[in-house]
């Protein structure tokens, strides 16, 4: 009998994605959203080149984009993610927390600022986000907790409702078509 020690992630280290446009990207996330750029590293691979650069999202955790050429890609690559995998722009996207609704505000304030195009502002009940669409087509979200009881349930109740059927679903769930769907790069 062999014991093994459980290991478990402490936080997110980093989270990639791919963008055509670097200095696009870089405006979007360091200008306009304040995140600031910590690390590229520029790399040769057989004839081609990546670039893998790191913005700072706070509490030692970042995002990373690879912007390519020549290493394996597709001539036609999407860096829409949920677009271009058929999917609505609201199914993968980024969730960026901000503590209070005074940042919440005050993050408006700077998209408004910065003439970013907000597709939507929701009450979900136990948050309030912002949504918008960064330069590569990947929805970007700022949410800000406003009821984390509301939030919490129990990992029973959690596991019930992720295991029930569809059809069981209450009426009051009901979520309309967003504007986020037809939103496409």
């Amino acid at each position: 009998m062999t014991s093994e020690t459980t290991v478990r992630s402490k936080r997110l280290h980093h989270v990639a994605y791919a963008t055509r446009d670097p200095e696009a990207t870089h405006r979007f996330y360091a200008e306009t959203l304040g995140m600031r750029l910590l690390r590229t590293e520029n790399h040769r691979q057989g004839d081609g080149y990546f670039q893998h650069f790191f913005f700072d999202i706070g509490h030692g955790e970042c995002l990373a984009f690879f912007h390519v050429g020549g290493v394996g890609e597709e001539a036609d690559y999407q860096t829409a993610i949920s677009t271009a995998a058929g999917l609505p722009v609201w199914v993968d996207h980024l969730a960026f927390a901000l503590d209070d609704l005074d940042e919440f505000e005050a993050m408006k304030k700077r998209l408004q600022n910065h003439s970013v195009e907000r597709m939507h502002e929701i009450d979900h009940g136990w948050c309030r986000s912002l949504y918008m669409i960064d330069p590569n087509g990947i929805m970007v979200e700022f949410c800000v907790t406003t009821n984390a009881e509301e939030f919490l349930q129990t990992e029973e109740e959690a596991l019930r409702l992720l295991r029930q059927p569809p059809e069981e679903f209450a009426e009051e769930t009901r979520k309309e078509p967003s504007v986020a769907r037809r939103v496409r790069r």
